[in-house]
């Protein structure tokens, strides 16, 4: 039986190569108190101070290098053991279930998918359409192992990795009174007909939210659940409506017209999946995907 936790030595692995405990806990997706916990646990196991704090970060004592090293060998043949499974696994056609919001699927989500189906060609990538509100519904039934949605909800099943932040603009028809202007009030936007998403959608919640707290009761004249169809609406004059500021296509501008609103609405879009589904090899694979784009600004916003 090993006397030290192989959990701990790759935590601090990870803690030493980034010399940050904070950052090692974003890697992990851990808390920092979790990291020190299993810092703290090896430096017992082992019985010496593997890590102290110098002016340029995390440094090593003379022990923590000697340990770094063995860490740095099982780190790489444990890579290289993945590499054999997945090989073995090819002729199995291992099969990433992802949920998106229509809008998404569209205009986000492709080249997420596009960039891991090019490194992971052997990958069936399945795209589910829902609203946010159904999509964590079928990820908690385990319908789907990753959803891309606006503002979840924090929860202690769900891990969330933050993406990209969306603007919500109002859309007018380009003959309309609010079109004229480069910012419009909520309680300017409230006089006319509003056009809105269904329930479940995270634009509805935002928007809605956002009226309420100014006391302002908007008059919703129709719900449906496309946005291309909200904007053909509008562009013929039937209502106006709040919707992400990158829908509306430099084609559609023609007809369309984009007015910032001066209360900021925004939607912080993330990856959420279960924490017990971290075992999947497929879905751990694009969260390592995910987390290279974030670390080299590579996702649009």
């Amino acid at each position: 039986m090993l006397t030290f936790s192989l959990n701990s030595l790759i935590v601090f692995y990870n803690v030493a190569k980034m010399k940050s405990f904070s950052k090692a806990a974003e890697l992990l997706f851990m808390t920092q108190p979790g990291v020190s916990n299993h810092i703290k646990q090896l430096e017992a196991q082992v019985g010496r101070k593997l890590l102290v704090r110098g002016r340029d970060g995390i440094e090593l004592t003379k022990e923590g290098k000697a340990i770094f090293r063995y860490a740095e060998k099982i780190m790489d043949l444990s890579g290289k053991v993945q590499k054999f499974i997945w090989d073995m696994r090819k002729g199995e056609n291992p099969v990433l279930k992802i949920s998106a919001t229509p809008v998404y699927s569209r205009v986000f989500v492709p080249s997420l998918i596009g960039t891991f189906v090019k490194e992971y060609p052997n990958v069936v990538v399945k795209v589910d359409l829902s609203n946010s509100e159904e999509m964590i519904g079928k990820l908690t039934r385990g319908e789907v192992d990753a959803a891309i949605v606006a503002n979840p909800k924090k929860s202690k099943r769900i891990d969330i990795i933050p993406l990209l932040r969306e603007e919500l603009v109002l859309i007018t028809d380009r003959a309309h009174p609010l079109s004229k202007f480069e910012s419009v009030s909520l309680k300017d936007i409230a006089k006319y007909p509003l056009v809105m998403r269904e329930e479940g959608s995270a634009t509805r919640r935002v928007a809605l939210e956002a009226f309420r707290s100014k006391g302002i009761e908007p008059s919703i004249v129709f719900e449906v659940k496309s946005t291309e169809f909200i904007k053909e609406w509008v562009a013929e004059g039937r209502g106006v409506s709040i919707v992400i500021k990158r829908v509306v296509s430099d084609e559609e501008k023609a007809k369309i017209s984009l007015v910032r609103i001066e209360e900021p609405l925004y939607l912080e879009v993330s990856m959420v999946f279960l924490k017990a589904n971290r075992t999947n090899h497929v879905l751990e694979r694009f969260i390592n995907h995910i987390q290279m784009l974030r670390s080299k600004s590579l996702l649009c916003s």
